[in-house]
C-alpha cells in the first residue's frame, strides 16, 4: 500500500476519532460520560477531553505505541512509515505525538473558518484561541 494513502487514513481516522471524543455523544452516550467523568477527577484532566490539540496529541503517543510494539509488523503512523527498521521508537513516539496534534488542530481550524463563512453554528467558547474572526 502506499506511504501517502496510509498517511491520509491515518489523518482521517484520528481526526474522527478525536472530532467523536471532544463534540460527540458516541454509543450509549459513551464520550458524554467519559467527559462527565474526567471533570470529577480534575479540571486539568477535563481540559483533555474539550480541546482539540491537547487530546489529538495523547492519541497520537498512544497508536505510535500500540504501532511500534503491538503491531510491529504493520506501519500505520507517519514517524513509524518514516523510522521502520531501527530502534528509534522514541523519536516515533514523540514525532507521531507532534504531527498528530498538529494535523488534528489545522484540520480543526480549517472546519471553523469555513463554517463561520457559512453561518454555521459554533460549537466551541467564545473564548478560546481556536476560534478565527472574520473581519469586512
Amino acid at each position: 500500500m502506499s506511504y501517502w494513502l496510509i498517511l491520509f487514513i491515518y489523518i482521517l481516522s484520528v481526526y474522527g476519532l478525536s472530532n467523536m471524543m471532544v463534540f460527540g455523544t458516541g454509543p450509549f452516550k459513551i464520550f458524554e460520560k467519559i467527559r462527565t467523568w474526567s471533570l470529577y477527577i480534575s479540571e486539568h484532566f477535563s481540559s483533555l477531553f474539550s480541546c482539540m490539540m491537547c487530546l489529538p496529541a495523547n492519541v497520537g503517543w498512544i497508536i505510535s505505541l500500540i504501532d511500534w510494539f503491538l503491531l510491529s509488523q504493520i506501519t500505520l503512523t507517519p514517524f513509524n512509515l518514516l523510522l521502520y527498521g531501527t530502534n528509534l521508537w522514541y523519536i516515533a513516539l514523540i514525532g507521531d505525538c507532534c504531527f498528530t496534534s498538529g494535523i488534528v488542530w489545522i484540520l480543526h481550524n480549517v472546519e471553523l473558518f469555513f463554517e463561520n463563512i457559512g453561518g454555521g453554528n459554533i460549537s466551541q467558547d467564545d473564548t478560546n484561541n481556536d476560534t478565527i474572526e472574520l473581519h469586512d
